[in-house]
């Protein structure tokens, strides 16, 4: 997302705004001051908007965010564009029905806002003495508190409809992904989902430039550019899953004996060690715990006065993406790797790359291992 300027928190969730904002208040200046030739007060009413519009956007985004949390997911943050808004929440696989759920509480609240605003457009159609529904929305230019009210009015009816299109990144593709995961698996219907949001990016490009919008290409490209990441994202995480951690854990020389002089231990240069005795693995060390030590004393250490007795094993059989998920979420760079209690090797953030390496080879996209995934069985061992 590069650099964005944080506003502050919401229920521990970081606000951002891009730098790019800026321009869409370049926009209101000429919309809203030139255009509509009403000077300073049109901008000012015009900014006002605005704000009410993308605080729209920010509850939408909000809205999820908080859902999320609810299914134990960890959200990031949120950052509002020129173009709307996004929430980092994140990815793993869901139930259909929870991915559903997450999807629509975003449209969810917008219609909530606009259903709790209708009582007034309503009295207004009736001071206004309109006959016509839809009459009503001729005032919705007025530099007025009309003007106002129906203009967030329908925004929100409008961030709604746009967001339940069953295309990517839509949250309607996303439900869409979810009933159709069901039967057909999440890599399937993610290409389905992907496939229209593109479809559907090309036709807004097209109708944009035939009608003089060249705000609705723009759009279209952000449509194209986070369809195609999260149809990669999904096409990774199933390959992850497909691959056993085992196959790329490094065997690091059996690992290091507790009762190894440190010096010894780290010949190789400071950094994470498995410590074992015999074929058990009995702790962790390490390397920003080395490098602590690295002043003299060291020299007087064993590997017992550092290691960590308090660790997590992975099976050999264990999926990359499962290890990998609970690296990030511990916080941890490498992981011990056994067959059953019998230490195998090493797996450190560094093997990923070797991983992505080898998916990147032709012969990783058409074989490969069905493997179980059990990250259930990653156990912490207190000693």
């Amino acid at each position: 997302m590069g650099y964005s300027i944080r506003l502050g928190t919401i229920h521990g969730i970081a606000i951002n705004v891009h730098p790019t904002f800026a321009l869409i208040l370049l926009w209101v200046m000429y919309q809203w001051g030139i255009s509509a030739r009403a000077g300073l007060v049109g901008i000012l009413f015009g900014t006002l908007v605005l704000l009410a519009v993308f605080g729209c956007v920010l509850l939408h985004e909000l809205a999820h965010a908080i859902v999320a949390l609810r299914h134990g997911l960890r959200v990031q943050d949120i950052t509002i564009l020129p173009i709307g808004g996004v929430a980092r929440i994140e990815q793993t696989a869901l139930s259909p029905k929870a991915e559903a759920v997450i999807a629509l509480a975003g449209p969810a609240l917008n219609l909530i806002i606009a259903a709790t605003l209708t009582p007034l457009v309503i009295l207004v159609a009736a001071i206004r003495d309109v006959d016509q529904p839809f009459n009503v929305l001729l005032f919705a230019d007025e530099v007025s508190p009309t003007g106002f009210l129906l203009y967030i009015w329908v925004a929100n009816i409008m961030l709604a409809l746009f967001n339940l299109i069953p295309a990517f990144p839509m949250d309607g593709g996303r439900v869409l992904r979810a009933a159709l995961s069901s039967f057909r698996g999440r890599l399937v219907a993610t290409r389905v989902a992907v496939a229209i949001g593109q479809t559907f990016a090309v036709l807004l490009a097209i109708g944009g430039l035939l009608v003089g919008d060249y705000l609705m290409p723009l759009v279209s490209v952000f449509i194209l550019i986070a369809a195609w990441m999260e149809g990669r994202h999904v096409a990774v995480e199933s390959a992850l899953r497909r691959l056993d951690v085992g196959q790329f854990a490094l065997w690091d020389a059996g690992g290091v004996s507790p009762d190894e002089p440190l010096t010894h231990a780290i010949r190789g240069g400071p950094r994470d060690l498995v410590v074992t005795q015999g074929t058990a693995v009995v702790g962790m060390l390490w390397r920003h715990q080395i490098l602590q030590h690295l002043n003299g004393g060291h020299r007087e250490l064993y590997v017992r006065d550092l290691m960590d007795r308090r660790f997590n094993a992975v099976e050999v059989g264990d999926s990359i993406y499962d290890v990998h998920a609970w690296m990030q979420a511990a916080n941890r760079n490498a992981v011990a790797v056994v067959d059953g209690g019998t230490y195998r090797g090493i797996f450190t953030s560094e093997r990923l790359g070797h991983v992505y390496v080898y998916l990147g080879q032709p012969r990783a996209r058409t074989h490969g291992t069905t493997l179980r995934s059990r990250f259930r069985r990653l156990r912490p061992a207190a000693r």
